[in-house]
């Protein structure tokens, strides 16, 4: 009976290390919640927590110009009671005045001119609660990219 059981604890043991070796995303084909992911910069929910982040950054801003992304240099998303989006974006400044009629960033060009152009490099923290359609910008922080 003593031998069965030491061999039934090497195995145990045995078992354990080669679980180490085997990758978590073997067991589990959906996103773990709660971990840091890396999302595509095209995915839907990513444009639109850009889009939301921009207008954030659009209405704390002092500038007779609206902002639009330029570029999205990195995108994550953790899962946690809705979709947590952390995003790198560049922003540039675009021909569109704020108290024009300008809904739709998408129809505003960048700035042409050279004394006007300006770009941000801001990190934006996005909260989305899909089932409530609801995107809220929860933090963000832009920095010019502007060295005189």
């Amino acid at each position: 009976m003593r031998v069965s059981y030491q061999t039934l604890v090497l195995l145990f043991l045995a078992g354990l290390c080669s679980l180490e070796k085997v990758s978590v995303h073997t067991f589990f084909s959906r996103p773990i919640p709660g971990t840091l992911q890396n999302v595509s910069k095209n995915d839907t929910g990513v444009k639109e927590a850009v889009l939301t982040g921009t207008y954030s950054f659009n209405n704390k801003s002092n500038d007779a110009f609206l902002f639009k992304a330029s570029a999205v240099d990195d995108a994550k998303r953790q899962i946690v009671k809705g979709i947590r989006y952390i995003l790198e974006v560049e922003i540039s400044r675009t021909v569109c005045r704020k108290r024009g009629n300008t809904d739709d960033l998408n129809n505003c060009p960048f700035q042409t001119d050279r004394l006007l152009r300006q770009t941000f490099f801001c990190h934006f923290d996005v909260w989305s609660i899909p089932w409530m359609k609801t995107m809220s910008t929860t933090y963000f922080k832009c920095r010019s990219n502007d060295i005189f």
